[in-house]
């Protein structure tokens, strides 16, 4: 594989897994059956996260060190034109019907929307600062973002792409997840050692829940 590899993604059907090399500023294709890498598909510079579409047709590449995310189609697995977002990107989601992803600008305290229909850059959604994880609920309705810097959860309505009220959460939430059914957020606080469980109906948190020692992630 290349330099610093990063992150991964699998394809729906499974065959094909796509690593991000943060120092090499490409992404390795790999056949998981014959675990095989394919040739690189060069990226923008400092590539930190990708996401696949639940369709598999295609996969985005975030560029921390050049503000942008390229496409790529998992057919040919070539690079198509990167597309312009905000200020050091560091995350992305895709919505279950596949036509909007959500790119976290660390940077620029928002996060950009992508019409994947068109590969075009909505106007950016104002979040707090310097927004660390999202998750996206299973109905496709609610996107929730953390913001490290700002102790908070912001939910986004996803059919106006407009943020609702912030939602305070411990010290420097750093990861998120949300159950099966949507109805509840489990968030990672790593400078309070705990994990705070939101209510997505009522939007009320409940009180902190201690673990271990700086936590970094969380999955339902």
């Amino acid at each position: 594989m290349g330099s610093r590899p990063a992150a991964i993604a699998v394809t729906p059907n499974g065959r094909t897994a796509y690593a991000v090399n943060s120092g090499s500023a490409n992404v390795t294709p790999i056949a998981t059956r014959t675990r095989k890498p394919g040739r690189p598909i060069r990226v923008g510079s400092g590539p930190r996260a990708i996401a696949i579409t639940p369709d598999g047709r295609a996969a985005y590449v975030v560029n921390a060190g050049s503000d942008s995310v390229t496409p790529i189609d998992t057919s040919s697995n070539r690079a198509r034109r990167p597309i312009r977002v905000g200020a050091d990107p560091r995350s992305i989601a895709i919505t279950p019907n596949g036509r909007i992803a959500f790119v976290l600008d660390w940077g620029g305290a928002s996060v950009t929307p992508i019409d994947l229909a068109t590969g075009r850059a909505r106007a950016p959604i104002p979040v707090g600062s310097y927004p660390s994880s999202i998750a996206i609920a299973p109905a496709g309705a609610m996107a929730y973002v953390t913001s490290y810097g700002a102790n908070t959860v912001t939910p986004i309505d996803i059919a106006h792409l407009r943020p609702e009220r912030p939602i305070p959460v411990g010290q420097a939430p750093n990861a998120l997840a949300i159950s099966s059914d949507g109805s509840t957020l489990e968030v990672v606080s790593g400078d309070t050692d705990s994990v705070t469980q939101i209510d997505t109906a009522t939007r009320r948190a409940t009180a902190p829940i201690a673990v271990g020692y700086s936590p970094e992630s969380v999955v339902v």
